[in-house]
């Protein structure tokens, strides 16, 4: 969780905002905190009126509190929950007598909310605010990562590191540590534990761990006479690097070793389809309209989705590697359910979302500059 406090000049501002955002759908109330009414009852006046009352009893004052409360993608929070945590995040710093407003918003890829607040007592006494976010603020935060079983930031260190590695096996990156000795555990790895039935298959899974196997052109003598080579890959896919011969590596995975195991995996790997296209299957039912959730589903299994796009974005390949079955499949294996049309699909469903959201948002401005529609809120 990261909570910030933002000062603020003006508490009409401040209401403004989230009333807005309110109105436009892109937020909802979750509680009213210390006011006289039930939320349900309480208007853009009320809130207003009760705020500036209590401003009014120390006129040394001109500024209150707009606090957001953010939480990493991964917490899965109910509004009940989110509720809870502004609750007692208001009373840990200090704040849980005040008058306060708590707003869940929609409008950004991570949970969270924001709090309208002041820091005048009913006495007229401020709140001292000196050092709040270092001290009172991160107390609060400790507890409630604690209590709630958010996502911290050690997790969240941890969770790059895992990123680092697949499956156990490091990635590669150039320029760190011995490049034949890393490309050495990714190839012992892949060869010796996956059910490889092709150079595409081996290729598919190699990439993963930024390697690729190349055989160079038809034209070319290295293809000709049976040759290959791994090299490195960037970030962007590019390779990188001095190319390594496959003999010299210890576990000798030359294109004859290597096409002697690809029919040997044959029967294996088909043993493997059919729990394939059925979690592939239910990662793409419903018509998603987001990539990220697909792979969010198949990760679960220990499904990896690798897609290879062209210039424009669009799907070219789509390769569905099983690690808990060590085993490879590409689109056309599983069925047009899916194969790179099912996968463009999802592409497209999900542009056209983003093209909507893009124009709503271009309707927001507009609608924002319009005489007369500030007033409409009744504040």
């Amino acid at each position: 969780m990261r909570p910030k406090i933002i000062p603020s000049r003006s508490i009409a501002r401040s209401l403004m905002y989230n009333e807005e955002k309110v109105t436009l759908r892109q937020a909802e109330y979750l509680v009213a905190g210390n006011f006289l009414k039930d939320l349900s009852r309480l208007s853009p006046e009320d809130k207003l009126h009760c705020f500036q009352r209590r401003m009014e009893l120390n006129d040394r004052v001109v500024t209150n509190q707009h606090i957001m409360l953010n939480f990493d993608p991964l917490d899965k929070l109910s509004n009940d929950q989110m509720k809870k945590i502004a609750q007692l995040y208001m009373k840990e710093i200090g704040f849980g007598r005040q008058p306060y407003i708590v707003y869940r918003h929609y409008d950004a890829g991570h949970p969270h909310c924001h709090i309208v607040t002041t820091h005048v007592c009913s006495n007229g006494d401020p709140i001292k605010l000196y050092n709040i976010g270092r001290n009172q603020s991160e107390k609060a935060r400790l507890r409630i990562e604690a209590e709630f079983g958010l996502v911290t930031t050690e997790m969240k260190q941890q969770l790059r590191l895992q990123e680092q590695k697949i499956d156990g096996v490091q990635r590669i990156k150039y320029g760190e540590g011995s490049l034949s000795r890393s490309i050495s555990r990714v190839l012992e790895y892949v060869t010796k534990d996956f059910k490889l039935t092709s150079l595409t298959d081996l290729n598919a899974v190699l990439r993963l761990y930024n390697v690729e196997a190349y055989r160079g052109k038809e034209s070319s003598q290295l293809y000709q006479h049976r040759g290959l080579l791994y090299r490195a890959l960037d970030e962007n896919g590019k390779y990188i690097g001095v190319p390594l011969k496959a003999s010299f590596f210890d576990c000798k995975p030359t294109l004859d070793n290597l096409e002697t195991k690809f029919r040997q995996n044959q029967s294996l790997k088909q043993q493997c389809k059919e729990r394939m296209i059925i979690y592939t299957r239910y990662g793409l039912y419903g018509k998603p309209q987001d990539l990220k959730k697909v792979r969010h589903s198949l990760t679960r299994e220990q499904i990896h989705l690798l897609l290879r796009r062209d210039k424009e974005g669009n799907a070219r390949e789509v390769f569905y590697i099983d690690f808990r079955n060590k085993c490879v499949f590409t689109g056309d294996e599983l069925g047009e359910h899916c194969n790179v049309v099912a996968i463009q699909k999802v592409i497209d469903r999900q542009r056209q979302l983003e093209k909507e959201q893009t124009l709503q948002q271009n309707l927001n401005k507009s609608l924002k500059q319009t005489p007369g529609y500030r007033h409409s809120l009744h504040l």
